[in-house]
């Protein structure tokens, strides 16, 4: 006998970002009862305060060489689906740019559109199909009901209230763990407490809770993430100041930690300096760089739409500590006064990396890329740089399908997961954000409807 108290749906979506928002459309197309659930207030997470870049790798030879640790199974599928998600972003009607822009993140290919306005566009879709959205969610518990089977869901409110949900599939897509200060201590190590949160605040491990509770296991490098340098220190940091003040051409520049040593070749990009920096001492860098650096990249558009702004300037602004000097030699005086870094080893620093230009190779076991550049025109600049956190590459266990891994390798009956909640098509290497959520979500969102299709025909 059904329990008339609960609240029956095909498929529950947690988390309305981009993941989430899309698998719960994809199910209410498919012909799903669908139930969206949010624990914001208002919904979209972090996808919403992105630059809005629907972009990957352009080929699975470049994903290989970029993540050589990636899930190469879930980037060939995910590749594979970019031509279809891409149109159907077009056919929404939403902005999206018509020439595609390349290298980005170094290497990366795709398309700059409207997020906020997709993201809408999705939800809309979701009512439209007499689906449900819920936000301000409180708290969350999900059991497994193996006589029916189905999970039943029991929701609390932020006004107190409680629901009762029975839901054929769920889908997890909550955004990450990046919000959760004991998860990313207990997984990125000694500094994990100087990543700067740089995302919704929301995204605190829920969807890998709940996974780890049902049965599902863990995939990717739990310690990786993806984030962009920020300047150091910063009299404040709210949602407004993520992308301007982020130091997006940290790549054109020489980057040395507090010891006034090298410890990536930066010419990989800021999203894996950002990464190594956590692991230096106090994860605290500068970097240096020439007037041609500022005037050429710092005051670059990184991606369309977010304007041409000098980012050193706005780093300055923000509160970091900084130098400036009319010659090399001067810089590294004012940098070991300003930043306490020995000038004699910062000068040996710039030495080596000079030389390893001129002949080739690497400056003390660090490569320096032969497109790298030495500071050469006048005026030299230093900043303070910290790392920061947008999303965790590690998480939930899938398959190609967005079916939930348990740990014997069989999938979790019913749970999906997708976007910043899965883990492995990420790591270290960064395989790109909205696009490859919003693939995955799609696939999350059309197996899920598939399985409450299966599932209903089966009790009749």
């Amino acid at each position: 006998m059904e329990d008339s108290s609960l609240t029956l749906f095909d498929v529950v979506v947690i988390g309305s970002g981009i993941a989430g928002s899309g698998a719960a459309w994809t199910a209410a197309r498919a012909g799903a009862r669908v139930l969206l659930l949010e624990k914001s207030q208002e919904p979209g997470g972090s996808a919403a305060m992105s630059a809005g870049m629907f972009w990957t790798a352009p080929t699975l030879d470049t994903y290989r060489a970029r993540i050589p640790l990636g899930d190469v199974r879930l980037a060939e599928r995910m590749l594979d689906d970019y031509p279809v998600a891409l149109d159907e972003l077009r056919s929404s009607g939403v902005f999206v740019a018509p020439d595609p822009q390349h290298n980005i993140m170094t290497f990366g290919i795709g398309y700059s559109f409207d997020i906020r306005s997709y993201l809408a566009h999705l939800r809309a879709g979701v009512i439209a199909s007499g689906g449900q959205i819920l936000t301000g969610i409180g708290s969350l518990r999900i059991d497994r009901d193996d006589a029916q089977p189905s999970f039943r869901l029991t929701l609390g409110r932020a006004d107190g209230t409680a629901l009762k949900i029975e839901a054929a599939a769920v889908v997890l897509a909550t955004g990450g763990f990046q919000g959760s200060p004991e998860l990313v201590s207990e997984h990125v190590g000694e500094n994990a407490s100087r990543l700067v949160l740089r995302s919704n605040p929301g995204s605190t491990g829920d969807g890998l809770r709940l996974a780890e509770h049902l049965g599902a296991a863990q995939a990717g490098d739990m310690g990786t993430f993806y984030g962009h340098l920020l300047p150091s220190p910063m009299q404040t940091f709210e949602s407004e100041n993520y992308l301007p003040y982020s130091q997006y051409y940290s790549e054109r520049t020489i980057i040395v930690n507090f010891h006034g040593e090298r410890f990536i070749d930066e010419t990989l990009g800021d999203e894996l300096i950002n990464q190594k920096l956590v692991l230096q001492t106090g994860a605290r860098g500068v970097m240096i760089f020439d007037d041609h650096v500022r005037r050429v990249h710092a005051t670059a558009e990184p991606f369309p739409g977010l304007g041409v702004l000098d980012r050193y300037e706005v780093g300055v602004a923000a509160g970091a500590r900084h130098a400036e000097a009319s010659t090399i030699d001067q810089l590294v005086e004012r940098i070991a006064t300003t930043f306490g870094i020995g000038a004699d080893r910062l000068a040996d620093t710039l030495d080596s990396y000079r030389q390893a230009l001129r002949v080739g190779g690497s400056d003390t076991g660090i490569t320096v890329s032969a497109n790298a550049r030495a500071p050469l025109t006048a005026p030299f600049y230093a900043i303070e740089v910290q790392p920061s956190v947008t999303f965790t590459f590690g998480g939930i266990a899938i398959d190609d399908q967005a079916r939930a891994i348990g740990a014997q390798g069989d999938p979790v009956p019913g749970l999906f997961a997708a976007g910043a909640d899965i883990g492995g098509l990420s790591n270290f290497g960064y395989a790109g954000g909205l696009a490859p959520a919003y693939i995955t979500g799609r696939w999350a969102g059309r197996n899920a409807a598939a399985l409450a299709r299966r599932e209903t025909a089966r009790r009749r």
